[in-house]
């Protein structure tokens, strides 16, 4: 389990909002959620939707679009390692 900041954005509004998530693979899928009680959000994403860039990692599901823009953590290293891992 990974954790990060999460981009939601809301692609009619271009509304945006952050969040503090962790991040599990399982299978061929990341689970995602909210670690702030205030600020709920859970969210499952393909690892086939999730697009790993070496600066920032992203996926478009239904109207929404997810970012990843932090590696501080390594968070979108280890996103690259799973979606790699994926290929073999």
């Amino acid at each position: 389990m990974e954790t990060g900041i999460l981009k939601q954005i809301d692609l009619k509004t271009r509304f945006a909002q952050y969040f503090f998530v962790a991040v599990e693979r399982q299978a061929d899928q990341l689970k995602i959620w909210s670690t702030q009680a205030f600020k709920p959000l859970m969210l499952t994403v393909n690892m086939h939707d999730l697009q790993v860039h070496q600066e920032h990692a992203e996926a478009a599901l239904a109207n929404k679009k997810y970012e990843f823009n932090d590696n501080t953590g390594g968070l979108i290293s280890q996103l690259a390692t799973w979606q790699q891992a994926m290929t073999y």
